[in-house]
């Protein structure tokens, strides 16, 4: 998107929001009860960063996923804080590249846990991939319109005198033969 001197940039004060500052173990440790937790936030805000094609539009929506992402968090530190620590150290340092089939064990003692005790289920797996229809309360935006070329000539008619196409030769670059 270019920016003009007739861009309007959102001000420090609209940017500003709180952070979730976890670290990434602790992000993929509760990446799926997250996602389902806020699925209807998330599902907002990328309709809205699809429709709108304008990041300056989907502030309000950006800033309600990461408030819901916050609150997820929260609950989880209240009630699961040991199982969900067992988990993404497992996931930090049982391998290299954060696998989640290396913790196995701790990953159904943290699920455990937050079912019972936020009654969030883990998702299945595929769950996210599965076509869904949002409901939302935003205006559909206008449809886009269909691109004009002022100064494209007009179409032959089809009864005007046409000359077959040139045919042009191939020439290969084998040289001389003899």
């Amino acid at each position: 998107m270019p920016i003009t001197l007739d861009t309007q940039l959102p001000s420090e004060a609209e940017l500003t929001v709180p952070e979730l500052e976890i670290g990434y173990p602790a992000l993929r440790a509760g990446a799926f009860h997250v996602g389902k937790y806020c699925e209807a936030q998330r599902n907002e805000f990328m309709l809205c960063r699809n429709e709108e094609k304008d990041p300056r539009k989907c502030l309000a929506e950006g800033r309600a996923v990461t408030s819901c992402a916050l609150e997820f968090f929260r609950q989880v530190k209240r009630s699961c804080l040991d199982e969900f620590n067992q988990y993404a150290n497992c996931l930090d340092k049982g391998s290299p590249d954060l696998k989640y089939r290396l913790c196995r064990n701790t990953q159904s003692v943290y699920d455990k846990c937050v079912q019972d005790n936020l009654g969030l289920e883990r998702p299945y797996y595929g769950y996210f991939c599965e076509p869904k229809v949002i409901q939302t309360s935003r205006p559909r935006p206008e449809p886009e319109k269909p691109l004009e070329f002022p100064n494209t000539p007009d179409e032959l008619p089809d009864s005007a005198p046409r000359k077959p196409a040139p045919v042009q030769f191939l020439v290969t670059a084998m040289g001389p033969t003899s």
